[in-house]
């Protein structure tokens, strides 16, 4: 047990419940979202599969791809090249340049859907690389949760900052949530169930953020890193000590390049050197990256996915004319260290990608006792202090957010269904329906004055939403069960079930009556 003088325990207590309202309105956003983005490979197999899906590089064909690919672009495109198979299990092959736009760095080329199978260009891009990917549409739906779980949808480097300043929140609140909890072993399991409703509710919330504190504090430390590295210490290093050259800071940290030679080459058999990959390395080809194609200086790195029973890949590098391998070398620098064992870690234990599947449900969970606790905890914040001037509109709001965020959140793949059908543009329609269902769960907020009724109302409506799913994903032009079964379509079908599953569970939670604590009921000592 952590002793506490009264005093201390009152200022710990003041700590954790103002960074929990004032942040946890957009702290709840983002655990959330990031929840959901725990799914991107599954939402964009279910929202845009192929009739024939395969998530991993192919045995042979790639080489024949890829040359067919550099013939078709511009050879100043040529400088730098990747693919990889991405979360609609289509093969993406980017072939560009470094240039500037506005004065910043930004990637410039073209861009090919390939199938895994036939080989065959599902689409072209051409552009810059932000652009090319808002035309990007078999992963538009996943690309929208992503980015609002990364950026709040704000432009760079804003939307970075304020998730990296919202994960320092989270940690703030993990440990004086840890500190203020005295009787931590207790609270583990203690649920009165028989007592006073908000009691119970001040019960549940304990135990759900006591069990996911560990993981609370791993997923804030990870993402606060991401979102800072991004956006304030890249740049902040490439100043301070590269003169503002991030490419050379690159250079630097990850491992310098060949010595430049422009000397016209053959380029090697890209297939032998994918299937050398899988020989050394027991696992599966993840990313391939091809700097200056056609030149005596090409070289080839391939990273994998993490084989069974590990957490991280291995990356290889070979000489781009003779198909030669060099090295296997780690990500950072080129010889291991503890900062590379270290850095290779942080994605991972932040998308929980680890293991597949598995790892990725139990994040799910995880994440979504994190987004209950939070909500549960501005509830009971500023519930308690109802009577009190302001704090009525935070506890209205809080609903609004709490209750709200999902509907708008499941009215987002309904757009991107409907879209199509009304020939508008996918992303677009996406963004304008979240704002839209937001606004509208404003106003319904702010006119019904229950909030019970609220919620009911609310999460009704998320549940009816969830339910619509299945049926609008079919009417667009999407698999049917047994087509999906066929084709051996398994996450389409797993989809939709759990969809309708938690459909009828919002349902059921919205007819459930349950009583409403009154303020002066709230008044229960934080013991």
């Amino acid at each position: 047990m952590i002793e506490l003088s009264k005093g201390r325990t009152k200022e710990l207590l003041a700590i954790h419940g103002w960074s929990g309202v004032f942040l946890g309105l957009l702290l709840y956003v983002v655990i959330l979202t990031g929840s959901i983005a725990v799914f991107e490979r599954e939402i964009s197999q279910w929202s845009a599969p192929l009739s024939h899906p395969t998530y991993q590089l192919p045995a042979t064909g790639m080489d024949g791809a890829l040359r067919k690919a550099t013939d078709a672009v511009d050879p100043k495109f040529h400088e730098d090249i990747f693919f990889f198979s991405d979360a609609a299990g289509r093969i993406r092959m980017f072939l560009h340049m470094h240039d500037k736009k506005d004065g910043k760095p930004e990637d410039r080329g073209v861009e090919f859907d390939i199938d895994p199978k036939t080989m065959a260009v599902l689409d072209r891009r051409e552009g810059w690389g932000e652009d090319i990917q808002e035309h990007n549409m078999p992963k538009a739906l996943a690309d929208f949760f992503v980015e609002l779980h990364v950026s709040l949808h704000l432009p760079d480097p804003w939307g970075l900052l304020l998730t990296g300043v919202l994960g320092l929140a989270m940690l703030v609140a993990a440990v004086t949530g840890f500190l203020v909890h005295r009787h931590l072993i207790r609270e583990l399991f203690t649920l009165r169930r028989k007592k006073d409703v908000l009691l119970t509710r001040r019960d549940a919330h304990v135990v759900a953020g006591t069990w996911n504190l560990p993981f609370s504090f791993i997923l804030a430390f990870t993402g606060s890193y991401f979102s800072f590295a991004s956006a304030f210490a890249i740049p902040a290093m490439a100043m301070v000590a590269f003169g503002g050259d991030q490419e050379k800071l690159f250079e630097t940290v990850i491992g310098a390049p060949a010595v430049e030679n422009k000397t016209p080459s053959t380029f090697g058999d890209i297939d032998k050197m994918i299937a050398d990959v899988r020989s050394r390395s027991g696992a599966e080809p993840g990313f391939v990256s091809i700097e200056h194609f056609g030149r005596a200086d090409a070289q080839v790195t391939i990273s994998t996915l993490p084989p069974e029973g590990k957490m991280v890949g291995q990356t290889y590098l070979y000489k781009g004319d003779t198909a030669g391998f060099i090295q296997q070398k780690p990500a950072l620098g080129v010889v291991p260290s503890l900062g590379n064992d270290l850095f290779v870690l942080m994605a991972p234990l932040h998308f929980g990608n680890f293991a597949g599947l598995w790892s990725k449900v139990a994040w799910f969970a995880l994440g979504f006792a994190g987004a209950y606790v939070t909500l549960t905890g501005m509830l009971l914040w500023t519930t308690r202090r109802a009577d009190q001037p302001g704090w009525a509109k935070l506890a209205r709001a809080s609903y609004w957010v709490g209750y709200g965020l999902p509907l708008a959140l499941a009215a987002v793949p309904l757009a991107r269904f409907i879209a199509p059908l009304l020939d508008l543009n996918i992303r677009s329609t996406q963004n304008w329906t979240f704002i839209a269902v937001a606004l509208l769960a404003s106003i319904v907020a702010l006119l019904v004055r229950d909030l019970h009724a609220l919620r009911r109302l609310l999460l009704g409506g998320t549940g009816v939403a969830l339910l619509l799913m299945p049926l609008l994903r079919w009417l667009s032009g999407g698999p049917s069960w047994a087509m999906a079964f066929d084709t051996g379509l398994t996450t389409v079908i797993a989809f939709d079930i759990t969809l309708i599953v938690a459909g009828v569970l919002c349902v059921l939670s919205a007819r459930r009556v349950v009583p409403m604590a009154t303020a002066a009921t709230l008044k229960v000592q934080a013991a």
